[in-house]
């Protein structure tokens, strides 16, 4: 049975100080005194997913939902049976606050585990509590929800002007700046699978399979084992340059 199609427990225990110095890592709450992580970090529930399970919940219980170490993907599946994945979200990103009423019966948001994953989640009455209290914590989120209107901008802009093979040069330009640049190369350890990348940039395996193909070949790409490493960044850049 498929990890997605089990049955998992809503929340986990976790050891009282695995799980405060586990939020002491999130960024817009670095405000926060370690007294106060202690008493937030008992109101959460914790969750602990593996490598492909579903996290169920987010953007249908009026949750929020902290990523605290791990890797999420977030994808949206359409009536139609149509997956995209709308991106990765990675240690102090916060997803499913603000979600409407009544979700919309058209798309499905989903979010999967990517690594071993540990999440916190707190209601919407523990969140509002939090940010009412705290102001740095308020502007902390603000700011942070600023940053996230930008990449998914970003990303849009990319859909609706570029050729899926620039696409795939942002892509890969975008993981390699997550990764570290280091003299004109960065190493994608492990390698995105090549699924993965086609649901993201909505098009086809195929076609994805072609493209990284032909950047091997150039000399821009080289697999390393199960990693995959972009030998010359500035050459990706140029490409995509080309393609605008």
């Amino acid at each position: 049975m498929p990890l997605d199609a089990q049955e998992f427990p809503s929340a986990l225990p976790i050891a009282a100080s695995v799980a405060w110095q586990g939020l002491r890592g999130v960024d817009w709450l670095r405000s926060l005194s370690d007294e106060k992580l202690a008493v937030l970090a008992a109101q959460c529930r914790w969750h602990r997913l593996q490598p492909g399970q579903m996290l169920h919940g987010p953007y249908t219980d009026r949750r929020t939902y902290v990523l605290v170490g791990g890797l999420l993907s977030l994808g949206s599946c359409s009536a139609s049976g149509r997956t995209m994945i709308l991106g990765n979200l990675e240690p102090g990103f916060f997803f499913g606050a603000f979600a409407p009423p009544q979700p919309s019966k058209h798309v499905l948001v989903q979010v999967h585990a990517v690594q071993e994953s540990l999440v916190a989640s707190l209601s919407s009455e523990e969140m509002e509590a939090l940010i009412m209290s705290e102001i740095l914590v308020m502007r902390a989120m603000v700011q942070h929800l600023g940053e996230m209107t930008g990449v998914l901008a970003r990303r849009l802009v990319r859909q609706g002007t570029l050729s899926v093979r620039g696409r795939l040069h942002a892509l890969l330009l975008e993981l390699a700046e997550h990764a570290g640049i280091a003299g004109d190369q960065a190493l994608l350890a492990p390698a995105p699978r090549q699924s993965d990348l086609a649901l993201m940039l909505g098009t086809s395996r195929e076609e994805v399979a072609r493209e990284m193909a032909r950047l091997v070949r150039q000399g821009l790409l080289r697999r390393e084992g199960r990693n995959l490493r972009i030998c010359r960044v500035d050459g990706l850049r140029l490409l995509l340059d080309e393609a605008r």
